[in-house]
């Protein structure tokens, strides 16, 4: 016993099926380039202050992030710093030793969040120049 399927379709139909694929492929890139934009960024921002005075920067720099909040995060390049800032001070020591004879011209450039405290901001500065390192405080430039 064969079983035989026939489209129901009237004669011709293939064109209109071809047609409604590819406005659902066309659809579905169209969503997926124009929410790739729009869906969640992962990492942090901050968002220093303005400021008019520029230096030049000599020598080696890395640079230490903080973002604001009850507990601030800290990031040495994209890397985020555990344990506050017994863990900075430990962070400053590695690069210090790395840096060996070097590290008095090893500097660290702190860009801080806009929000971040001034009391948090004289004691990172204050860490990184008990370990004989130039300290900058990084900003935006202002218009």
């Amino acid at each position: 016993m064969q079983i035989k399927t026939r489209s129901t379709l009237p004669a011709g139909a293939f064109f209109i099926q071809v047609v409604v694929l590819l406005d659902l492929v066309v659809l579905v890139c169209v969503l997926t380039i124009m929410t790739s934009r729009v869906g969640m960024a992962y990492g942090y921002e901050v968002k220093a202050p303005s400021s008019h005075f520029l230096m030049n920067i000599v020598g080696d720099v890395e640079f230490i992030s903080v973002t604001a909040g009850d507990q601030p995060a800290f990031y040495i390049g994209n890397r985020l710093i555990e344990g506050g800032l017994p863990g900075v001070s430990s962070e400053l020591d590695r690069i210090s030793r790395e840096h060996g004879e070097n590290g008095s011209r090893m500097g660290i450039a702190l860009r801080l969040d806009d929000s971040v405290s001034r009391a948090l901001e004289q004691q990172l500065v204050d860490m990184v120049l008990a370990k004989g390192m130039t300290c900058y405080i990084a900003a935006e430039p202002a218009d």
